[in-house]
């Protein structure tokens, strides 16, 4: 059966749009496309057909999953799934897993009784289940999205058994019960990072199996828009809002990201190339801090906690399906280098899923998504209005001078539901931000504050936001009178600064009926920490400007502010010279650096600079560019290069940020493929688990030493060899000779290594071949292995030629 495309004619007048989004995203519908397509299968069928390795490994793990038999006992039905608390919760994790596992057993094998069974799970619980509650329903239907969806998807498009009534009926079940649960707290209204994002994964797949157009331009949208869940939870250099809590929560973010990214990919639209290619920098990023390489972090956070330091467990080992995603997205489609991506693919286990997504061609195409206005601020230098509220007094002012605003103030307190203060402003109509930058304020109380605020009205009590720094040295934020997701444990909370004295960025946004709250150290790097929702009639005019509280009423508090910007500012603020960026970030590619870095407030544009030699001197490779990146490509491999990037404006140039260095290595590929493996007891099915390319499997030699052989059936120079360490230490090997030979017989040995320890499992270690002949069989003679007096064993073993 062929791919299913249904063509959606959107129609602006009856397509449900967020406040502020005017422009349709979605044109059409693929089946499949949750979001493994028929191209996908049917490339991932004919490698496993082949025995293609590291896909048919993949595959044999799948076919001997228990919930991919057609014994396989259902574990539901059941009216209710709930998690957290957790009820009839495993039951739904196991069947839909079974869905995902039969459904493409099916594709394998065109075993009708597979599809047949998938289908008959998913009928049970579609016509049982009613609801689906819980704290954290989000959770599991955005973790599991993937796989019941995508079970139902590759049925529905390429089974011959399904039929309309069955997509009605699949089509209901998303509808009333499963995604009412993936957004349960109305609307815009997610859980931070990496829970709004697995919400966000959920509501698209299922709205694509839907084929709900208004629905997933809406999802397009909040990914594109919403600061503390979407691709607007990162920064320059790929940092995602979870990347400081820890490693697995931010991998789960990225997963959601780039799942959803992959479907709507498929369905046409190209979200990949959003934000200077973000998933692309998050990826290496979340990469290369887990491979261990030195990584620089920058503070940044979520709506659950703003953080100023790297406490997480890098070395994290998991990442497969993701890293397989973007590697095939950037790398495969768009002819990009993922160095830090390629290098942990190289060992990271394929398992019965991860599979599905390893690509070597795609030659499909998207377009990008229409463009967003998301509001952009000018300096203010005009009067601003002045007014104290809630019997804040004396009487406040505001002046501005020399690039900076002094704002005087009284007020007893802005925290919780408190609204006492001066407050400088001027009206702001539509979307719109204000940023600003608190330089100072006077010690009138430890709890005197200055800040940024948006209200609907000027009346006490009004809904509004506030971004504040306090001299405890730390920001509040508070969103009285607004929906917001937490309650006032999350609306109204202070937290810690990356600074010793008080004085930080905020900034306030509005979009629609959201006001987003940040923080930042430089101007650039903000996170969204507090998210509100204006309810009721939506003011299309609303109160933004600077605030300062003495918390000391009768008392005034002097606070001075910098780089203040708003929507519609005059622009009369001299330039100032732009800082430095923050950090930079190099990577090793094949003839090529990829660079990232934190852009920097008020910059134009950046110049790179690079040198053979740590701290310069440094010459100019390039220059007047305007993102926050760049790909050095005038280099060659084995080199050390040293890169360092200064910020230009009007007023001047940056002193060099941070330096940061890598080597480009040429590209090589694992050429035991295709070939013959044995071992010295002759058992070419148990020495084959070593060149699956999958170090989830193993070659276990029952005894302490002997040898591994693989037959390329063609002569090669190999110039590199690797081993991946198996799952007990005292397995590995630890001494052996690496051998070549053109008939089997007469063998030369091009290396030699004695002593060697992994201290990980799972650990790649690489060696160089020297010499430069061809040969046909290569050997691994093992003579010790680390202690084991029964057997040896080896994940991996790789022979590497450069990439042609």
């Amino acid at each position: 059966m062929g791919i299913r495309h249904i063509l959606a004619t959107l129609l602006l007048a009856g397509t449900t749009v967020l406040p502020g989004h005017a422009t349709a995203q979605v044109t059409g519908f693929t089946h499949p496309g949750t979001p493994l397509t028929l191209s996908d299968l049917s490339t991932l069928k004919t490698y496993v057909d082949q025995g293609k390795q590291p896909w048919k490994s993949g595959y044999d793990q799948l076919a001997a999953d228990g919930k991919s038999q057609l014994t396989y006992v259902m574990a539901g039905p059941y009216a209710t799934v709930s998690r957290s608390p957790d009820v009839n919760l495993w039951p739904w994790r196991n069947d839909m897993v079974a869905v995902w596992n039969l459904s493409r057993m099916w594709y394998f094998t065109r075993n009708d009784a597979y599809a047949k069974k998938a289908h008959d799970i998913l009928m049970a619980w579609a016509t049982t289940q009613t609801s689906f509650s819980g704290s954290e329903s989000m959770l599991d239907l955005g973790d599991y999205a993937f796989r019941f969806v995508g079970g139902a998807d590759i049925l529905r498009g390429t089974w011959p058994g399904w039929t309309a009534s069955d997509t009605a009926t699949v089509k209901n079940y998303f509808t009333n019960v499963l995604l009412p649960a993936a957004n349960p707290y109305g609307e815009n209204m997610f859980g931070a990072a990496n829970k709004g994002a697995l919400a966000l994964v959920a509501l698209g797949l299922m709205d694509i199996f839907d084929d709900d157009a208004a629905a997933l331009d809406k999802v397009v949208y909040q990914l594109r828009t919403l600061a503390h869940i979407g691709l607007r939870s990162s920064n320059d250099i790929g940092m995602l809002g979870d990347s400081l809590r820890d490693q697995g929560h931010a991998h789960g973010q990225l997963l959601s990201l780039t799942m959803l990214a992959e479907a709507l990919w498929k369905q046409g639209i190209d979200v990949y190339s959003e934000l200077d290619n973000r998933l692309l920098g998050a990826g290496e990023y979340f990469a290369r801090v887990n491979e261990l390489a030195p990584t620089p972090f920058l503070p940044f956070g979520t709506t659950d906690a703003y953080y100023i330091a790297d406490n997480t467990n890098r070395g994290w080992g998991g990442g497969n399906i993701v890293l397989n995603q973007i590697h095939g997205a950037y790398v495969v489609r768009k002819g990009m280098q993922a160095p830090y991506i390629a290098q942990r693919r190289l060992w990271m286990p394929v398992d019965s899923t991860s599979f599905m997504f390893m690509k070597d061609v795609d030659t499909s195409t998207a377009a990008p998504a229409p463009g967003l206005a998301i509001p952009a601020t000018t300096s203010l230098t005009s009067p601003l209005n002045d007014i104290d509220i809630g019997g804040a007094t004396p009487a406040g002012r505001s002046s501005y001078a020399n690039g900076k605003w002094t704002v005087v103030g009284a007020g007893a307190d802005t925290w919780s539901t408190s609204d006492s203060s001066h407050f400088a402003y001027q009206a702001l109509t539509g979307d719109g931000a204000i940023v600003a930058k608190v330089e100072s304020i006077q010690n009138t109380s430890i709890y005197a504050k200055a800040g940024v605020m948006m209200r609907t009205s000027l009346a006490q009590g009004a809904p509004r936001a506030l971004m504040v720094v306090t001299n405890q040295v730390k920001v509040e934020q508070n969103m009285q009178n607004l929906s917001v997701y937490g309650g006032s444990n999350y609306g109204n909370k202070g937290y810690a600064i990356a600074n010793t004295v008080p004085s930080y960025w905020v900034k306030l946004e509005r979009i629609g009926n959201m006001i987003t709250g940040y923080v930042s150290p430089d101007g650039t790097n903000w996170a969204a920490t507090d998210v509100g929702r204006i309810d009721g009639t939506l003011p299309n005019t609303i109160y933004v400007g600077l605030v300062v509280c003495s918390h000391a009423n009768g008392t005034l508090n002097t606070s001075v502010f910098s780089n203040v910007q708003v929507t519609g500012g005059d622009g009369g603020a001299p330039a100032a010279i732009p800082a430095a960026p923050a950090t930079l970030l190099a990577e090793p590619g094949d003839g090529a650096v990829p660079l990232r870095w934190q852009q920097s407030f008020g910059a134009t544009s950046y110049t790179v600079k690079r040198s053979t030699f740590s701290g310069g001197p440094y010459t100019t490779v390039a220059y007047g560019i305007t993102d926050g990146s760049y790909t050095d490509t005038a280099v060659s491999n084995g080199m050390t290069y040293y890169y360092t990037v200064t910020a230009t404006n009007a007023a001047g140039t940056s002193a060099n940020s941070p330096e940061d260095s890598a080597t480009p290595a040429r590209a090589m590929i694992n050429v035991a493929t295709g070939g013959t493996a044995t071992d010295s007891a002759n058992n070419a099915n148990n020495a084959a688990q070593a060149f699956d390319q999958n170090s989830a499997t193993k070659w276990l030699y029952a005894a302490p030493t002997g040898w591994l052989k693989y037959d390329l059936g063609h002569t090669a120079v190999i110039q590199r060899y690797t081993i991946i360490s198996a799952d007990v230490a005292a397995r590995d090997p630890k001494d052996w000779q690496f051998q070549g030979s053109n008939d089997g017989v007469n063998w030369t040995t091009l290396d030699a290594q004695s002593g060697q320890v992994f201290a990980n499992r799972l650990q790649l270690k690489g060696y160089p071949v020297a010499g430069g002949s061809a040969y046909r069989y290569y050997r691994l003679n093992i003579t010790a292995n680390n202690g084991d007096t029964a057997s040896t064993a080896v994940a991996d073993l790789g022979l590497f030629v450069p990439r042609p």
